[in-house]
């Protein structure tokens, strides 16, 4: 069974797994008249909730479209949103800087012209993080870049941590030259080689070109991965917070999903629907826009801390489907569709 239920070490004492990490950032998002992202300012209103991990782009840090941006830089982080949560996850600002990539699900709003940023601008950032606070950086990645071979992709990533020893590392691996989706055979020369790294990541679309795909390529890495020393590194997919898909990865190998799902959506039933239908479920006919933010925002970061201990008991008990919630017939189907796809790739 590709699933598994462990405890992650990426803090000082390992967090339990799996990991599903709230995101902000200011892509598609609009920006305040404080020149702030709303995304920063629902973090603001909900951070008190968020106690295991937390994931902000180096992008908004740098550009201050976050709340507390400049104080997450010093030691007075202690007394921001960033305090509550143990670990907290820095990404490269790859999202942020590409005008036509949105998360799955998610349709652009309108033109997106991203700012300047390049990868000196993401040292400056990660170097001036504190020390002394539990911190996952993501590889530096630009859609601008040209893209390497997974190769030379791992040494660039290498030694840019092998220089920071006090950071967990997360290896964003990208397809290589010509290729729009990763390609398991060609990364399995230097599969070895991905020891050095806290955590192995993949976006949700580089994965492939249908949903199938995808969890056929995760089951295949967390394989490549488990025969090549690197058992104990976890998989990363990027931009997969949703109850429905977070499950199907997770059954597939995956143990770290991030997204911006909670902000955009109502979790409910299993399920991702549009805002306006939990007010209507749960009766908040006449709450203003303002409080039934709020109260979506709560219940969503509590449906993702059920959904967590869901995943983990089905983990320990792979045969009971239902403690996947109501939808666990079809989410069962699809597994043994994807289990039976994997078979036949050896």
């Amino acid at each position: 069974m590709p699933a598994r239920n462990r405890r992650l070490r990426l803090t000082a004492a390992p967090l339990p797994g799996p990991l599903l990490v709230p995101s902000v950032s200011s892509k598609g998002f609009p920006i305040t008249d404080t020149g702030m992202t709303e995304s920063g300012e629902a973090l603001e209103l909900v951070s008190p909730d968020i106690n295991e991990a937390l994931l902000v782009s180096a992008y908004d840090l740098h550009h201050k479209m976050l709340p507390d941006a400049d104080r997450l830089l010093t030691p007075e982080y202690r007394n921001t949103v960033y305090a509550s949560p143990r670990l907290l996850v820095v990404d490269s600002g790859g999202y942020e800087l590409n005008p036509v990539g949105f998360e799955s699900g998610e349709t652009q709003r309108g033109p997106y012209q991203p700012k300047e940023f390049v990868r000196e601008d993401f040292e400056a950032i990660v170097d001036r993080l504190p020390h002394d606070r539990e911190l996952l950086v993501v590889s530096y990645d630009s859609p601008e870049l040209p893209r390497a071979s997974y190769r030379d992709q791992r040494e660039t990533a290498q030694q840019f941590f092998a220089a920071r020893r006090h950071l967990r590392s997360d290896f964003l691996l990208k397809p290589q030259a010509g290729d729009r989706i990763l390609n398991i055979e060609e990364l399995t020369p230097d599969a070895r080689n991905l020891s050095f790294f806290d955590v192995i990541g993949v976006t949700e679309k580089e994965l492939g070109n249908s949903l199938l795909d995808r969890l056929v390529t995760i089951g295949r890495l967390r394989q490549l991965l488990d025969a090549n020393g690197c058992a104990e590194i976890p998989i990363h997919v990027f931009g997969s917070l949703d109850p429905i898909l977070t499950t199907l990865y997770f059954m597939a190998g995956a143990e770290i999903f991030d997204g911006l799902s909670w902000l955009r959506y109502a979790y409910i039933d299993g399920l991702s629907v549009h805002p306006d239908q939990l007010a209507a479920i749960r009766g908040n006919l006449d709450d203003r826009q303002e409080r039934r933010d709020m109260y979506r925002y709560m219940s969503n970061l509590k449906e993702i801390q059920s959904l967590k201990h869901r995943l983990a008991r089905w983990a320990n008990q792979p045969d009971r489907y239902e403690e996947l919630g109501p939808r666990y017939e079809i989410l069962r189907e699809i597994y043994e569709t994807m289990l039976a796809e994997l078979a036949q790739k050896g």
